[in-house]
């Protein structure tokens, strides 16, 4: 019989996931306040640059993410971390990554490798889970399905990233001379506050 293959994945916490939001809210909030003290704005857009790539860098690089994962029936096994068994999960959801909430734990964020291989995961998950919730007795709680985009906090994210970007524009065109990169950093933050704010249940 043919062994079983994992699938490659990523696997993220929101950890990974904040780092962005962090890195335009510190860019935004030290550019603000190097030119609002009248710091010299080169060094102002230089430290903003810097806030912008170093929480992705530390995340993404100081917690390797590269892992491979097995749908098993009474859960997710994981090459390069524990386990995740159904027991543990309270919601799961499937917008960008398959989502794994555990009460108590971290949030898992699985993205596979590829569209074939998140295919196979996606149907392979749901089939699993499918089949362990049959088993369960009756008066056990089912595990709920959620989704991100177009909640509540969804849209509130983007509205504060939208907020920033447009501070940082306004802050980059109104200074003495006006820096057009400073702004094109504003705008693309502020594009995707606008895909989160505007984003529909799929």
């Amino acid at each position: 019989m043919k062994p079983l293959q994992g699938i490659q994945v990523s696997v993220y916490t929101r950890w990974h996931q904040l780092a962005v939001p962090l890195a335009f809210a510190l860019a935004a909030g030290s550019f603000m306040l190097i030119v609002l003290n009248r710091g010299p704005v080169g060094i102002a857009i230089l430290v903003a640059l810097l806030c912008l790539v170093i929480p992705p860098l530390l995340a993404f690089q100081g917690f390797p993410t590269r892992n491979e994962v097995m749908v098993m029936p009474d859960g997710l096994m994981f090459s390069r971390r524990d386990a995740v068994p159904f027991a543990e999960l309270s919601r799961w959801g499937t917008d960008d990554y398959l989502t794994l909430v555990r009460p108590g734990r971290a949030t898992l964020l699985v993205s596979a490798a590829d569209l074939q291989s998140r295919d196979r995961l996606l149907r392979e998950f749901q089939h699993a889970l499918d089949t362990w919730h049959r088993q369960q007795p009756a008066l056990t709680e089912p595990i709920r399905r959620t989704w991100f985009y177009g909640s509540v906090r969804a849209r509130a994210i983007g509205a504060v990233i939208v907020a920033l970007g447009a501070m940082c524009i306004v802050m980059a065109l109104r200074l003495h001379t006006p820096s057009i990169e400073l702004a094109i950093v504003g705008a693309l933050g502020g594009l995707f506050g606008v895909f989160m704010l505007l984003g529909r249940r799929v």
